[in-house]
C-alpha cells in the first residue's frame, strides 16, 4: 500500500494555474495497476476539479461509496491511513520492498553495504517484554532496508478499526478487498522485522533464536497465503489462467503459463549462480505465489545459515543461489494448478492473525 493524497489533491490545479502553463488535461501512466484504488479513483476524478480537494473530506464521502453506507470505524481508520500510508512524502522512490516477496540476495556475514543516507534508519517492529504487541521504533542499521514512511502502531490502530466494522461491511467485496490488503500490510511489515531478528540471531551464531524468528517468519509466509487466498483479487491462478485463455493451441499454452510466471518472479536473464538483475522486480502478494515460490526460497536461505552455524562455517552463499535459481527454474517450466476462487472467511482469518500476531 502506497499513496501521496495530498500530492494529488493539489498537483494537478498547481500545474494548471501556474505561470506559462500549457496544461491541457491529466493523465496517467501506470506501469501497474490493481492495487491501492483510492489513489488511482482520486486521480481520475482530479481532471474534473478546478480547486483543490479538503483530501480528508473527499475520504468520508469516498469510503460511503466504496462500501455502500457509512461507518464511523471506517471513517476514522481511512483518517489514520490517509497519515500515514497514503501520505508518503520522503522523497524516496523504491517503496516496493518487503522481505517475503523481495528477498534480500547476501551473505548476512558482512555489512549489506553502504545506503544512501535517506535509506541510512529504518521503522521498525520491536516486540515488547512478555507480550506480542509491537511498536514503532527507528533505528540505524547496517542490514538491508525495507522502505517504511509511516508509524506502524498508527496502522495497527486502522486495521483494528477495520476490524470492528465487520458486522456492518461483512457482506461488501471492496470492504473485503480493504481489509485482507491492509492485513497483510501490517504482517508484511511485521514479517520485515523478524527477518532481520533472524539475521542478526545469525550474527549472534545464536541458534536457539535464530530458530525461532525463521521459523516465525516461515508461518508469517503460510498464514499471509491463507489470508490473501480469501479475496479473489489476490489469487496466483486468476492471473495464470488469464495467460493460458489467450492461447489457440497447447504449444501457446505452455509458452503463455511460462511468461506469466516467468515475469512475477526471476525473469530469464540468469545464469546457474546469479539471479536475473530484475528478480522480484514484478513481486506480487498472491496467494499460491507465496506458499509455492517465496516459501520455498526463504526455507531454503535459513537452512543454509542454520549449517553455516553448525558447521563453522562460511555462508553458502553461492551455494544457496545455484539451488534457488534452479527451483525457480523449474517452478516457471511447471503446470501445477492453482485456485482461481477465494476460500474461507475473510473476516474471521483476518481477526485471528490479529490475534495472534498484534493482540
Amino acid at each position: 500500500m502506497y499513496g501521496t493524497l495530498d500530492a494529488i489533491s493539489s498537483g494537478p490545479v498547481d500545474a494548471r494555474i501556474s505561470k506559462n502553463s500549457t496544461m491541457v488535461g491529466v493523465g496517467m501512466c501506470m506501469e501497474g495497476i490493481e492495487q491501492n484504488p483510492v489513489v488511482y479513483e482520486f486521480m481520475s476524478e482530479m481532471a474534473f476539479r478546478k480547486e483543490k480537494v479538503p483530501v480528508l473530506e473527499w475520504l468520508k464521502t469516498y469510503t460511503h461509496r466504496r462500501y455502500g453506507k457509512s461507518v464511523q470505524q471506517i471513517k476514522e481508520a481511512w483518517a489514520i491511513l490517509y497519515h500515514t500510508v497514503y501520505n508518503c512524502t520522503d522523497g524516496i522512490a523504491d517503496h516496493n520492498i518487503d522481505f517475503i516477496v523481495k528477498f534480500p540476495d547476501w551473505d548476512p556475514s558482512i555489512n549489506f553495504g553502504s545506503r544512501p543516507s535517506k535509506l541510512n534508519s529504518m521503522h521498525t517492529f520491536r516486540s515488547r517484554t512478555r507480550s506480542r504487541r509491537f511498536s514503532f521504533q527507528e533505528r540505524s542499521s547496517d542490514l538491508p532496508q525495507a522502505h517504511l514512511w509511516y508509524s506502524t502502531h498508527e496502522v495497527v490502530n486502522a486495521l483494528k478499526l477495520f476490524l470492528a466494522a465487520g458486522n456492518d461491511l461483512a457482506g461488501s467485496l471492496t470492504y473485503r478487498y480493504d481489509l485482507v490488503d491492509l492485513t497483510r500490510q501490517v504482517l508484511s511489515k511485521l514479517a520485515n522485522q523478524v527477518y532481520l531478528d533472524a539475521i542478526n540471531a545469525f550474527r549472534r551464531k545464536d541458534v536457539k533464536a535464530l530458530n525461532i524468528h525463521s521459523q516465525k517468519f516461515i508461518q508469517l509466509i503460510k498464514d499471509i497465503d491463507v489470508l490473501l487466498a480469501s479475496d479473489d483479487n489476490f489469487l496466483l491462478g486468476t492471473w495464470l489462467e488469464s495467460a493460458k485463455l489467450l492461447a489457440e493451441n497447447p504449444s501457446e499454452m505452455r509458452q503463455y503459463e511460462w511468461n506469466a510466471r516467468t515475469q512475477v518472479t526471476m525473469w530469464f536473464d540468469t545464469a546457474p549462480t546469479n539471479q536475473s538483475k530484475l528478480h522480484d522486480y514484478a513481486n506480487k502478494f498472491w496467494s499460491g505465489l507465496l506458499e509455492g515460490y517465496y516459501l520455498p526460497r526463504a526455507s531454503s536461505y535459513f537452512s543454509y545459515l542454520f549449517k553455516s552455524l553448525e558447521k563453522n562455517e562460511s555462508f553458502k552463499l553461492v551455494e544457496w543461489r545455484k539451488q534457488w535459481i534452479s527451483f525457480s527454474n523449474k517452478w516457471q517450466a511447471g503446470l501445477e494448478l492453482y485456485p482461481v476462487k477465494a476460500q474461507g472467511n475473510f473476516l474471521t482469518i483476518a481477526k485471528a492473525l490479529f490475534d495472534k500476531y498484534l493482540s
